[in-house]
């Protein structure tokens, strides 16, 4: 099974910069972690400073913390007065990520 790769390199001329602070994984379809590894790749080259996801629910979110060499940093969802995600914020304070 080939390696997934991250589609164009961090175009660093462009923007002036040899790394990006963080780089978000959006929702867990297809291959994410072949994606996820890749985004591992690129952190352990230094072009990224953090690793997050986006829109993840607590299953996926655990799974993918449990099983990674590098935890994700974020998972960026949802959240507000009339959608709270309690749950998901209790998953996310227990394996230390940030939302």
């Amino acid at each position: 099974m080939r390696k997934p790769k991250i589609r164009g390199r961090i175009p660093a001329r462009k923007l002036q910069t040899d790394y990006l602070d963080l780089m978000l994984l959006h929702q867990p379809f297809n291959d994410y972690y072949g994606a996820y590894r890749a985004l591992e790749d690129l952190y352990d080259e230094g072009k990224l400073r953090a690793i997050g996801v986006s829109n993840f629910y607590p299953d996926r979110l655990v799974d993918l913390a449990s099983f990674t060499r590098i935890p994700p940093m974020v998972n960026q969802i949802e959240t507000h007065v009339l959608n709270q995600r309690i749950e998901d914020h209790e998953w996310m304070e227990k394996y230390h990520i940030a939302s």
